[in-house]
């Protein structure tokens, strides 16, 4: 299938000249691109949301038949909804592959199927992605093993800490970085944890706002419907900006300490910088 035309094409004047300006033009004439990605998004959490919705559920059955093993089933209740979670959360990794692959296109400037896209964005990205992403699990499972063991101090904490604002930003960096460029695993984990450490307020508010949907857990259980209602909004409307704030920035920096020197071809990608 051939491909379409990019608008460098033939009106390099028409592109934006920075960054921002891309996240704008978006929303001015590409929203509806948004919208597939939160859609996409949304169909491969499904799984996900299901589940939770169940353990929901689940857990207020056991609220309501108080026994004397009641704390022992909660600690394998907490144990198995985290394993769930890990192992549903899988899907979102191939959807985030295809989407931020789709996404890198659009800020590029070259032309987008959508679903022919999304396609290859999982074929190039998706094996690194799910090494990177059964480590995260592992260690995320055995942070939760340490708290389930230490929960009446504070080093019950510490590992749990150190996967959210460590661990887990680096893994953020690791994915935009596959999606931009061919090179092997622990090269792209070195690199990035040097723009993890390069950008390390970014690197922790992305990780504030990404998590920011969790709050809905306050939720009280007799809203439960409310709950979910919210994280679907947040899957349509809200993380496909994030994602695409997120190339755009990631795309910023690469410009900064990569392109510049040895990508030239990739430096001011999709701007017009004259």
């Amino acid at each position: 299938m051939k491909q379409k035309v990019s608008r460098v094409a033939y009106s390099k004047a028409m592109l934006p000249r920075t960054r921002r300006e891309q996240f704008l033009d978006c929303y001015k004439m590409n929203f509806i691109l948004l919208l597939k990605c939160g859609l996409t998004l949304l169909l491969f959490a499904l799984p996900l949301i299901l589940f939770c919705i169940f353990m929901d559920f689940y857990y207020m059955s056991i609220l309501n038949h108080v026994t004397e093993a009641v704390e022992q089933t909660k600690l394998v209740f907490f144990f198995l909804y985290n394993l769930g979670v890990i192992i549903l959360c899988s899907l979102l990794i191939f959807a985030l592959s295809g989407i931020t692959h789709i996404l890198r296109n659009f800020i590029w400037q070259e032309g987008i199927y959508f679903r022919e896209d999304f396609g290859k964005g999982i074929k190039q990205n998706i094996g690194k992605n799910m090494v990177f992403y059964g480590i995260c699990a592992l260690l995320y499972l055995l942070s939760i093993v340490v708290y389930s063991l230490f929960n009446v101090s504070l080093i019950s904490y510490v590992p749990l800490v150190i996967f959210v604002l460590i661990i887990f930003p680096i893994f953020i960096w690791f994915i935009f970085l596959n999606n931009t460029y061919t090179s092997k695993f622990f090269p792209l984990v070195r690199n990035s944890t040097f723009f993890y450490i390069k950008s390390l307020g970014w690197s922790l508010l992305a990780t504030v706002v990404l998590f920011s949907s969790f709050a809905v857990i306050f939720i009280p259980l007799a809203f439960v419907w409310l709950k979910y209602i919210v994280v679907t909004l947040y899957f349509i409307f809200i993380y496909p900006a994030i994602f695409l704030v997120m190339v755009l920035y990631t795309t910023h920096k690469f410009d900064e300490f990569i392109n510049k020197e040895n990508y030239p071809e990739y430096y001011l990608k999709g701007l017009n910088h004259d």
